[in-house]
């Protein structure tokens, strides 16, 4: 028997925790307790005290994910304790996950050893208390799709709600007669690893004083994190204590407006959420329910603290300890300031990296498509798992819209649609093929892509170019731009979309070709040259010798430059000095952090890469001249300081600088070209499906020196600096040496 889905017979009114409890004897030793799990809205289980897991995993309106665990270690003889604490959330907060309208919880548990068996499952016999003692709050400036912060009462109340069965489930099938009429929960195993906090560390008390008749302690995490927190602490009985959440110091300008400068400048002031406790005079500790992204935490009270410490338990997608053998990109090189922008990245990542890509843990914490797929991206270079990258192509193809379109971020309750984030879907299934050579997946998923770009087709005008929709036509936050639009974009057709959905046609071209499909790639690539040709006609300036920003608009950008080369509008000695253009006239207007990586792919392939990327590597150095240990959403005034699609620089410095680039689908063949980029040496670990390449390589005194070691026999291709190529066929071992 699989257990029943359990419930409260009364529905709540507000969002509240629910404390699901079962206790049970065990007479003989476990070896294994096989369990799944699940819960609406969401839960985390305890057993005998101890946190086991959490969940269910975030996913689309069509399935709910079960967690499934062997839990043995956790057990004891005599009496055991199982405890579920189910958050459910009232409509319209925590929007990134999906309820119904009631806290509900599925169990199913079988206690096996040598001398016996138990089956422990949801049903009657369980209790479930409701917690009176904590209510919540949405703090203004965030948004609705992270849970809301807690508020809790001096004293613990429960109380006793009465449980229903609804129904015994059917995971995976998930189907409850012949003609198919499926569960209220459709339920499937969760696709990636289980997440675990890491070991608690105390975090740094770094001022305590006085302010405003409060007594104020201020604490930091030493970099910018995603943790769960534990509070330590005791107060006179009735204090009030609001734990502020702080990603930065805030500092002030000439005229008393608020400004980010100095990161860590402690003379500046912390603001941001906040949990509320309630002292009861005596020592006590809280955990809020879900995970907190903070730097830099405040307490203050009215009263006086008699004792107050903080313990952070780091909270990541497990990135590392998914890797299959030894698979974890590493870079290290003679220029200590690329060291740190490596480290700063790999820490944006894993911050913005849970149970879904999200495009900031501070803020919205949602999946967006273009934030999320440039993540996806950046993560192939960190692992060799590709288990959330194949998550967020399934999350985002389950949100799509009748006319074609995906939404911007999914999972939502609600319905956000920015066009081009669906064509970034697009060349995220592109480079899922590149990087894992899983033809099977992405031929499943391709029927999504060529949907999206007949959408698209549809919104072709007669002047041959994509056309205004009612949708939200962001490009990239330029701060001349209204909302990331570029001036005249709602009313008339935006150049870079007509070029990045023929990009877009040519990377799912390619797909159809790896998947057997020669018709319709066939056909792609004429839609493409149709769509350049109207560009080239329509949108490119003779006079001014660039792209306008918008048709019959006298503005221009990067951006147009950048993916007149990545579609092919331009190509050769005409796309090096288009680029060549952009950056040598004034009132071009610049792209953010969020265009960045689009901009070194158009240096690639414009051959202006070692020209230019220094300079666009400014921003960086920027951020760490202001210590930032994650980088920000954008580079003036950001809301956010940790914001994933800024990570550029664990691409640069794994695919150019080491030089290592999947030449066929799956690295069938790898060719390496590291790039002199001014860093004299520079060596690192490049993930691969089931292995890794090592490479290490030496530019000094006219002399170029690469060694390269992999873990299985692979095809390689060196392209040397005299652009000399040299062919080797399922090799694990070269070295090389020449002069530059």
């Amino acid at each position: 028997m699989n257990g029943y889905w359990i419930s409260t017979c009364k529905r709540p009114d507000d969002t509240h925790f629910y404390l699901f409890k079962k206790d049970f004897l065990l007479d003989f030793e476990a070896e294994n307790f096989e369990i799944k799990i699940c819960a609406d809205t969401r839960y985390r289980l305890y057993i005998n005290g101890i946190h086991v897991c959490e969940g269910p995993c975030q996913g689309g309106e069509d399935v709910t994910y079960y967690e499934k665990l062997n839990a043995a270690k956790y057990l004891k003889a005599g009496l055991n304790t199982i405890e579920v604490k189910v958050l459910h959330v009232a409509n319209g907060e925590f929007i990134s996950v999906y309820r119904r309208e009631r806290p509900a919880l599925w169990f199913c548990g079988t206690v096996s050893g040598k001398d016996g068996a138990l089956s422990v499952i949801s049903d009657k016999s369980w209790s479930c208390d409701m917690v009176d003692s904590v209510a919540f709050h949405a703090c203004p400036g965030l948004h609705s799709s992270i849970p809301p912060f807690e508020d809790v009462k001096e004293n613990f109340v429960l109380s006793r709600e009465e449980i229903r069965e609804m129904y015994e489930p059917h995971p995976e099938s998930s189907c409850i007669n012949l003609f198919g009429l499926g569960e209220p929960y459709m339920l499937k195993e969760r696709p990636i690893p289980l997440l675990h906090p890491e070991a608690a560390k105390e975090m740094k008390e770094i001022k305590r004083y006085s302010s405003d008749g409060k007594t104020v302690i201020e604490f930091d995490a030493r970099e910018y994190v995603t943790a769960y927190v534990d509070f330590c602490y005791s107060s006179d009985k009735g204090n009030r204590i609001n734990v502020i959440y702080a990603e930065c110091y805030t500092s002030f300008d000439g005229n008393g407006n608020a400004c980010k400068t100095i990161r860590d400048n402690t003379d500046g002031v912390l603001v941001g959420a906040w949990d509320t406790l309630c002292a009861n005079g005596e020592k006590q500790n809280y955990s809020p329910f879900w995970y907190r992204s903070f730097r830099y935490i405040k307490v203050e009270t009215e009263g006086e603290f008699l004792d107050f410490k903080i313990y952070a338990s780091r909270f990541v997608y497990p990135f590392a300890g998914c890797a299959e053998s030894g698979g974890v990109g590493s870079f290290e090189s003679s220029d200590e300031i690329f060291n740190r922008m490596w480290k700063v990245s790999l820490n944006t990542v894993d911050c913005s990296s849970h149970e879904m890509f999200v495009d900031c843990p501070y803020y919205e914490q949602q999946q967006y498509a273009m934030d999320g797929g440039l993540e996806a991206l950046f993560a192939f270079r960190m692992t060799n798992n590709p288990a959330l990258q194949k998550k967020i192509i399934v999350d985002m193809a389950q949100s799509q819209l009748p006319d074609g379109m995906i939404q911007a971020n999914y999972p939502s309750v609600g319905c956000q649609v920015i066009p081009s984030f669906s064509l970034y879907w697009v060349m995220m299934l592109r480079e899922y093929l590149r990087y894992t050579g899983d033809v099977g997946f992405v031929k499943s998923m391709s029927g999504i892509a060529d949907r999206v770009l007949q959408g698209f087709d549809d919104l072709i005008g007669e002047d041959g170019l994509i056309g205004p929709t009612h949708y939200w036509p962001f490009v990239d936050w330029v701060p001349s731009w209204p909302v990331g639009v570029p001036n005249g974009g709602r009313d008339k057709p935006i150049t870079v979309y007509s070029m990045i959905y023929a990009a877009a046609l040519d990377m799912q071209s390619e797909v159809c070709l790896a998947c057997g499909r020669t018709g319709l790639a066939k056909e792609y690539g004429e839609r493409k040259e149709r769509m350049l040709a109207a560009v080239n006609n329509l949108c490119f300036d003779r006079n001014r010798g660039m792209y306008t920003d918008v048709l019959g608009i006298s503005e221009f950008s990067e951006h147009t430059a950048l993916w007149a080369v990545l579609s092919g509008a331009v190509s050769g000695d005409e796309a090096g000095e288009l680029i060549d253009r952009v950056f040598a006239v004034s009132g071009v207007s610049k792209c953010t952090f969020s265009m960045n990586y689009y901009m070194f792919r158009a240096l690639e392939k414009a051959g202006r890469y070692e020209k230019y990327s220094d300079r666009v590597f400014e921003g960086w150095r920027h951020m760490l001249d202001l210590h930032c240990t994650t980088w920000c959403e954008n580079p003036d005034s950001p809301r956010s300081e940790c914001h994933g699609w800024s990570s550029a620089p664990i691409y640069e410095f794994s695919a150019m600088m080491l030089g290592v680039f999947p030449e066929k689908d799956g690295f069938l063949k790898v060719r390496i070209k590291p790039l002199y980029m001014g860093v004299e040496s520079a060596g690192g670990r490049v993930p691969m499906p089931g292995g890794y390449i090592d490479v290490s390589r030496v530019y000094k005194n006219g002399k170029f020196e690469l060694n390269v070691a992999s873990s299985k026999k692979i095809d390689v291709q060196i392209i040397l600096p005299d652009e000399s190529r040299k062919e080797y066929q399922q090799t694990d071992k070269i070295s090389i040496s020449s002069t530059c």
